[in-house]
């Protein structure tokens, strides 16, 4: 929130915690998770910095905020920005790890200058944050070993500089350098995947899509179908159903959705349905009929993926007859649920990747001195 951002990031944690109590008084404006003991948190602090140009200055060098200044004045320094002019750096902290929401681009409206204008650069608080934490704890930053964007997709790898291949004076490189950045992205994008790994330098770790599934017609939409059906099959006298699926398709709200070219109005100035050509309305109703088709074989998500999680039966059945446009027998879509379960149950003991995560963050750079490597 701004208001928050404002006052810096050493009022993060008050700010949350004024939030906990909100929540547990009972106040349905803030998310009821806060009222879980320790805010839901896990024992997460809040860990940030408020960061002024000068010392950033130090972290990229004269060159590179040289060109920052240029392109983001005192006037116009973006997000992130508080009260004093600093710049707000926070997130949250559960152990070694450091979990934060990449930067907002900053760039209001047309977020595709950053690619195509060579001269233009991340704001200042988007810097901060990434060469903050990268920053040895010794020097005051977070000191993390290593990087892990979670998700499809960010917007590092998208920061000005060479298209095909990074230099030194490309964003991407400057913010990330040699720190190791694990990129967990989706398995459908391989175009866009292999930009994280070109100029993001990612080592990507792919997750499935959720499973897919036919959106079918309910409630309104099945109704109006059977009033369509019967209309198109009935004898010459259907006017009886004309106003039923006119009002249907009202309530629907799809009559922008179907243009129609008939309009006989009564004496009120509505439309009256009992002057339109037979024609003309029988017309209608099979771009209307057609029209309830596509909707009921397109094709949708069904919620997000889980990541370490196993699609149900119920899941893998709807997505397989849509991948497969119900060409598979009701033989073989058993024998490919079956063996999912068997590869499930072989993996059971595995851990989540909540567990993975913390595994990579103890032993990917091994034992530090200092009690482990630190992870963002």
């Amino acid at each position: 929130e701004n208001s928050v951002i404002a006052g810096g990031s050493d009022k993060m944690q008050s700010a949350i915690e004024q939030r906990m109590e909100r929540a547990r008084n009972g106040d349905e404006t803030v998310p009821e998770t806060l009222a879980k003991p320790g805010g839901g948190l896990a024992g997460a602090t809040v860990l940030g910095k408020d960061m002024n140009f000068d010392e950033l200055e130090k972290m990229l060098g004269k060159y590179m905020a040289k060109k920052v200044r240029k392109s983001w004045p005192e006037k116009e320094r973006g997000p992130g920005m508080n009260m004093k002019g600093e710049m707000v750096i926070n997130g949250l902290q559960i152990g070694n790890i450091w979990i934060t929401v990449q930067p907002l681009l900053g760039v209001e409206g047309d977020p595709m200058r950053l690619l195509f204008e060579r001269d233009l650069t991340p704001h200042p608080q988007y810097t901060a944050a990434y060469e903050w934490m990268r920053l040895p704890e010794e020097k005051g930053g977070f000191g993390t070993d290593a990087v892990i964007h979670l998700g499809m997709h960010g917007t590092v790898e998208w920061l000005p500089g060479q298209p095909l291949g990074n230099d030194r004076q490309s964003w991407s490189d400057e913010l990330l350098g040699g720190t190791p950045n694990v990129y967990v992205y989706a398995a459908n994008n391989p175009s866009e995947s292999i930009l994280a790994k070109r100029r993001g330098y990612g080592t990507l770790v792919s997750y499935n899509v959720p499973p897919y599934g036919r959106a079918g017609l309910y409630l309104e939409l099945a109704n109006l179908k059977d009033l369509v059906n019967e209309y198109r099959s009935g004898e010459d006298s259907r006017s009886d159903l004309r106003d039923a699926i006119w009002g249907s398709c009202e309530r629907a709200g799809i009559t922008a959705d179907v243009p129609y070219n008939f309009s006989v109005e009564n004496s009120e100035g509505e439309l009256d349905l009992s002057a339109v050509k037979v024609e003309d309305f029988d017309a209608w109703v099979a771009n209307l009929s057609n029209y309830l088709v596509t909707l009921e074989e397109r094709l949708f998500s069904s919620g997000l993926h889980t990541l370490g999680g196993q699609p149900t039966d119920k899941e893998l059945l709807s997505y397989l007859n849509a991948y497969f446009d119900d060409k598979l027998s009701v033989d073989e879509l058993e024998e490919v649920i079956s063996l999912s379960q068997e590869t499930h149950k072989s993996t059971e003991s595995s851990n989540s990747f909540l567990s993975w995560l913390q595994s990579f963050a103890d032993n990917f750079m091994g034992d530090n001195s200092d009690g482990g490597t630190q992870t963002s």
